[in-house]
């Protein structure tokens, strides 16, 4: 998934256009994004646009999403040289980060929705709402666990709030979990 719906891509044509909305995917707030599916060994390839020349605009590089089933997502820029890479490659060589996402159906869609977000050594988790909320305007609450590794209480807080879902940011690389409510 694009950092930005606004971002172009050359299709087969070399037209540049945005990625279409994705009618296979459900979330809101994943509509553009595009689907691997796996063969019957469980792999999968994908190919990531990586040249300047690949993208408009063309600075800043752009920022891809990769979303496992296992919620785990890990961003960053894709490198301009010749794959294939692997997720350990972008990660160990080329500065991708790790963050924890959480894909929650709301207790009473639209009006509630609670969770747990998930964080292994990353600095925030990104939550979606499975049915959006009629406005931005919800509360939230947020209870950080224990840091596994550090043994301290992290202090955590939110950004990006929108009607599809919110960012929970900690204050430094954390592992542990950050129970969370939205209600409005």
């Amino acid at each position: 998934m694009p950092d930005s719906n606004t971002r172009r891509f050359p299709d087969a044509g070399g037209t540049y256009r945005t990625l279409g909305l994705n009618p296979n995917i459900d979330s809101a707030a994943l509509k553009r994004a595009v689907m691997a599916t796996t063969d019957s060994n469980g792999e999968f390839t994908f190919e990531l646009p990586y040249s300047a020349s690949a993208a408009h605009p063309a600075t800043p590089s752009a920022v891809w999403t990769i979303i496992l089933p296992s919620g785990d997502q890990w961003y960053g820029a894709v490198p301009s040289v010749a794959g294939p890479l692997t997720i350990d490659d972008l990660v160990q060589t080329y500065s991708w980060v790790s963050s924890s996402a959480a894909y929650i159906a709301p207790v009473t869609p639209g009006t509630l929705a609670v969770g747990t977000a998930t964080f292994s050594i990353a600095v925030t988790a990104t939550i979606v709402f499975s049915a959006a909320f009629a406005s931005s305007a919800y509360r939230i609450k947020l209870t950080p666990s224990v840091d596994s590794v550090t043994g301290n209480v992290p202090v955590v807080a939110f950004e990006d709030k929108t009607t599809t879902g919110f960012v929970i940011r900690s204050s430094g690389s954390f592992s542990g979990t950050v129970d969370w409510e939205a209600a409005l």
